[in-house]
């Protein structure tokens, strides 16, 4: 298997546990264990493909609040915002920005 597929085999387990803040995907032992120092770069790309392939869902909202399902569209460009993958950043207090494997919740 290729680094990359083994990322997003990673990505696709860690989204089965609940909605994933992205800023949790640079830190988790999940994505550590099969692609040590993976990029922003590496994750977003892998998390819009998997958007693009129907298998995750993107969220967002406030912190503060619930979140809501995002279209494509916008989806694709807030994954594309390295701040949204460091908690705190000036982006996630104004709108964190989860994944869902959306065999785990699909809205």
């Amino acid at each position: 298997m290729s680094e990359q597929t083994d990322l997003r085999e990673a990505l696709l387990d860690l989204g089965l546990e609940d909605l994933i803040p992205l800023p949790e995907i640079t830190t988790a032992e999940e994505i550590r264990s099969v692609r040590e120092g993976a990029t922003v770069a590496d994750l977003s790309a892998a998390l819009i493909g998997l958007l693009r392939e129907g298998l995750i869902q993107i969220w967002s909202g406030h912190w503060s609040q619930d979140p809501e399902v995002v279209d494509p569209v916008t989806a694709e460009d807030l994954l594309r915002v390295p701040e949204q993958y460091t908690f705190n950043s000036p982006a996630d207090q104004r709108m964190r920005v989860y994944y869902v494997n959306v065999d785990n919740v699909r809205a």
